[in-house]
């Protein structure tokens, strides 16, 4: 049960050897490993988000702000970046049509944000729930991304002026600080030099799971075992592969 939890949380690690989940120990340890995430104030990084609109489940960069709105960057399961703005309970809802919100990167240009409840055949509009609008930020081929995403990253901050349902407009923002790593790990993205994307989760899962495998041989050693989980902060936090087959190879 625990190897099937391991593998559900840690995409492309299914390449661990049928023995590797034997150890029940094991298992909760890599576990660990693998919650052990890049620590944010603010934004943050889920593995698996439920999309509110459509009910598909993806990966997410988020951020709750001080006001309680919230800002939620994901792809959905064709590949498109979306960006979700949800309402904090304490204001009212947002139409179902028309101009309900007007995204600002700090810098850039403004973007409209405009709901149909009807979906076109190839332009894909936004949508409100009410509490929350979704919005296409970039068509997601390639690895550098344009248009109001690359805006977004690039900014310090972006705001965001809703119009609710009454006709009330209210204003908000969140600080773009600490974003690289969630969003690259979100969108599987280079961004600013953050390792991210399927090649570098790859060779991270490997790199964790020779470590590991090493410690099972010729029984389970749990000083191995503690070592290697010393050692992944250079490989969550840091994003360095090669600082920590070396932080394990000298037991720093």
């Amino acid at each position: 049960m625990l190897g099937a939890m391991f593998l559900g949380l840690c995409p492309r690690a299914s390449g661990a050897p049928p023995w590797y989940f034997r150890s029940r120990e094991t298992a909760a340890l890599m576990l660990t490993l693998c919650l052990a995430g890049p620590v944010s104030a603010e934004w943050a990084f889920v593995e698996t988000w439920s999309d509110p609109v459509d009910g598909f489940e993806t990966k997410v960069a988020q951020m709750i702000n001080d006001d309680g709105f919230g800002l939620h960057l994901y792809r959905n399961p064709v590949g498109r970046v979306m960006a979700l703005y949800a309402l904090p309970d304490r204001i009212g809802n947002l139409p179902d049509e028309g101009l309900v919100a007007v995204v600002t990167p700090q810098g850039f240009a403004a973007k409209d944000i405009i709901a149909h409840t009807e979906q076109g055949r190839i332009v894909e509009y936004a949508r409100s729930t009410g509490r929350a609008v979704r919005d296409r930020l970039w068509h997601g081929e390639g690895q550098v991304p344009v248009g109001t995403l690359a805006d977004v990253l690039e900014a310090p901050s972006v705001a965001l002026t809703v119009t609710l349902a009454n006709g009330e407009t209210v204003e908000t923002d969140w600080s773009m600080e600490g974003a690289s790593l969630p969003i690259a790990q979100a969108l599987g993205l280079n961004i600013e030099g953050v390792a991210a994307g399927a090649a570098w989760e790859d060779a991270a899962s490997q790199a964790m799971l020779a470590a590991m495998s090493a410690c099972q041989f010729p029984k389970l050693d749990i000083a191995c075992v503690q070592k290697v989980t010393a050692c992944s902060p250079q490989i969550s936090d840091a994003r360095d592969i090669d600082g920590f087959e070396v932080c394990v190879a000298k037991g720093e």
